[in-house]
């Protein structure tokens, strides 16, 4: 006998999960996230304790804890070549401030800069998740951030520093003092903030002690390169992950660990693992099982000698990705595309290759810094290959529209203190300015879903940009007015797709099936067969045919408004768009794919043709006697009895009766005889369904009821 559990899709999650009370999980620890559950790696996926799959759109917290120069101002040429924190805090010291002054400005900047409502903004428009990017000096206490500042200012040396830190790290004097440590404050704001919206919360630790690269400005650096080169800043990082992973390790909200921002330009990728390896340990050892982001060389993109068969403990790992595009370094946002070696994690080719090589996800910490083209490019096609992504950045000051989420309008923080207090002002949320960014990216305004299921992490249905689901449609062409239909009549896989004068046919027949993630079906009325492209190829002229379904990315379609009335059909595995051959008008004329160039030929009308019905198994037949489904009226679990006649694979969907598949289980291996599959619905919603089960005679259907 063969038992499988099967589990619905988060789109019907229930809401009241929302508002469960926190747990503590002891004394001086965080408090518990009781809303979401935690998220772990299934092979290439990351899924949480349901086993759903889990795609994490999210916003960067950027500028927050940690500033950069050319998000404080545009051009700012900064001090002594370098535009990092410290130079903007060196700025207002040499304008006159003392260091209470100083210090007493950030306490403010970091309590106005990301509050409830900027959560609430960005869950509102359809993120599931914020990476809260970190600077190790807010885990210091404000006694011993002084010493640090000091060095900014240039009254401590940067080697008596580090003696001190050393003093501090021996005596045990490091990470001891919750109640004076500014980034618990943020992280723990956050984490609720997040939750009161079932959001995820990644800790990013973006400047660590030492500085990991030579890029100055993204880890406020003093001396380039001294994680690698100095133990001490290595020791340091590892009591503080260890402290992290103590506080949060039982805390849900939390989605992953982010151990080092951007490791860059250091000539040794052995040396950047052993520090991961180290880290990785560290909090295994805590009893955490976290996912971990680990970052490569390179602006997180080089993984070379960091594989995951590398690391003694590869349980929970995720592959980052930061993907920028610009001068000396463009990438396209191909699914295909690849470019580099085989562990150069930029282009999404590569990322797909090596998810696949390894069995680990991937997901992309960082993109962003574009036109709006290019990021709701990245943002859509990273999702329609199952990896999500984290924009950067929230919101950044600039007086006009930049591709950060929100602007921040002067006075600027580097023009000195005659403007901070209206800096203060500006940067709270009422006062940030939308940039054109949110159209471009926000999942729920570009149909970007954060489960492959289809919906958004709130649990509602993904808003279409196409034809209502669940109908049947006339599709024609807008060029010659013909209809898209399958050629004689036929009902055989592989029957020919063509273009004929509209007679009202079965076969000119479509009904539209949502598949999930923001595609349909495409579905013939007279063959109960999906549209789909031979092959399957990718290549332009690519004939459309129809085939049974199968669930590949050849017959996932999705339908995208033109502005005039008609739609683009595009197929998900090629990125094409549904072309009449030749731009012909004649009857018999052969549909094929090509790449999408607004042509007539490339648009097509959908003509309401009525509701689709789900047709039933006849009653009685031999074939319904193998399907037995109890109880018929379920709260908590449907117990399917399948008795197969061979071994085969079973593809298993509930329906609601608009025609919108709710949770889809395909290949499920049976074998011969009788096999028992429980079937998990605490999560959907009160009301009647149908059951569908492919196999391998045909298609089985029970009707039954939700009762919640």
């Amino acid at each position: 006998m063969n038992t499988t559990t099967l589990s619905p899709t988060p789109a019907r999650r229930r809401h009241w999960l929302r508002f469960l009370p926190l747990l503590a999980v002891g004394l001086g620890l965080a408090e518990s996230g009781a809303a979401q559950s935690f998220l772990r790696a299934d092979g290439t996926r990351i899924v949480n304790a349901s086993n759903q799959e889990v795609i994490l759109n999210g916003m960067n917290l950027g500028n927050w804890a940690v500033q950069e120069g050319y998000m404080m101002k545009v051009g700012w040429p900064g001090l002594d070549g370098k535009q990092t924190q410290g130079k903007v805090k060196k700025t207002l010291y040499n304008a006159g401030m003392s260091d209470a002054a100083v210090e007493t400005f950030y306490q403010n900047y970091r309590d106005n800069f990301i509050t409830k409502p900027d959560i609430d903004y960005i869950a509102s428009k359809g993120f599931n998740c914020v990476r809260l990017p970190l600077h190790y000096e807010l885990f210091l206490t404000p006694a011993q951030r002084a010493v640090r500042n000091s060095v900014m200012r240039g009254t401590v040396s940067y080697d008596s520093y580090v003696s001190q830190l050393t003093s501090w790290y021996n005596a045990n004097q490091l990470f001891t003092d919750p109640n004076n440590m500014a980034a618990l404050r943020m992280i723990d704001n956050t984490l609720a903030w997040a939750q009161a919206n079932n959001m995820y919360v990644v800790l990013d630790m973006h400047a660590v002690p030492g500085s990991q690269g030579t890029d100055a400005n993204i880890a406020d650096q003093i001396v380039a390169n001294d994680l690698w080169n100095r133990q001490i800043n290595q020791d340091v990082l590892n009591r503080l992950w260890s402290f992290i992973s103590n506080r949060y390790k039982n805390d849900a909200r939390v989605a992953m660990y982010d151990l080092i921002n951007e490791p860059n330009n250091y000539p040794s990728n052995q040396k950047i693992h052993d520090v991961f390896q180290r880290l990785i340990t560290t909090i295994r050892n805590q009893g955490d099982n976290h996912l971990i982001l680990v970052e490569g060389n390179g602006w997180g993109n080089d993984y070379n000698y960091m594989e995951p068969f590398t690391f003694s403990n590869r349980t929970n790992l995720v592959y980052n990705s930061h993907r920028y595009s610009g001068t000396g370094y463009e990438m396209d946002n191909g699914v295909n595309s690849t470019g580099g070696g085989p562990n150069d994690l930029r282009f999404i080719g590569n990322l797909r290759n090596f998810r696949t090589t390894h069995n680990v996800p991937i997901w992309i910490g960082e993109t962003g810094e574009n036109s709006d083209t290019w990021m709701r490019d990245a943002a859509k096609n990273l999702n329609s290959v199952g990896i999500g992504w984290c924009h950067w950045t929230y919101k950044r000051f600039e007086d006009r529209s930049n591709p950060a989420f929100m602007h921040i309008n002067p006075p600027y923080v580097v023009d000195g203190p005659a403007g901070l207090n209206q800096v203060l002002t500006n940067i709270q949320f009422a006062n940030c300015v939308p940039n054109t960014t949110v159209a471009a990216v926000s999942p729920n305004q570009n149909g970007i879903v954060n489960y492959p299921g289809g919906g958004n992490y709130n649990g509602t249905a993904a808003t279409p940009s196409g034809p209502a689901i669940g109908r049947i449609y006339e599709i024609s062409s807008k060029n010659g007015g013909k209809a898209l239909e399958v050629s004689n009549n036929s009902q055989v896989n592989g029957g020919r797709v063509q273009q004929w004068g509209w007679v009202g046919a079965a076969s000119q027949k479509w009904k539209l099936v949502d598949a999930g993630g923001g595609y349909v079906r495409i579905v013939n009325l007279n063959s109960n067969k999906s549209l789909d492209i031979a092959g399957p190829s990718t290549a332009d002229g690519a004939l459309a045919h129809q085939w049974d379904w199968l669930s590949q990315d050849s017959q996932y379609w999705q339908i995208i408004g033109n502005g005039d009335g008609t739609y683009r059909i595009i197929n998900k595995y090629s990125g094409k768009a549904l072309d009449v051959q030749n731009n012909s008008t004649a009857d018999g004329a052969a549909v094929h794919q090509w790449t999408y160039g607004g042509g007539d030929n490339q648009r097509w009308w959908f003509s309401d043709q009525g509701a689709a019905r789900v047709a039933l198994a006849a009653a009685g037949s031999v074939a319904d006697g193998r399907l037995q489904v109890y109880p018929t009226v379920a709260a908590t679990n449907l117990n399917v009895q399948y008795t197969a006649t061979a071994g085969q694979q079973l593809n298993l969907r509930l329906v609601d009766l608009a025609g919108r598949v709710v949770s889809n289980q395909p290949n499920r291996a049976v074998t011969l005889g009788e096999n028992r599959l429980t079937l998990p619905v605490t999560g959907l919603r009160a009301g009647v369904y149908l059951l569908q089960v492919d196999t391998a005679e045909g298609m089985l259907v029970r009707r039954v009821v939700i009762a919640q």
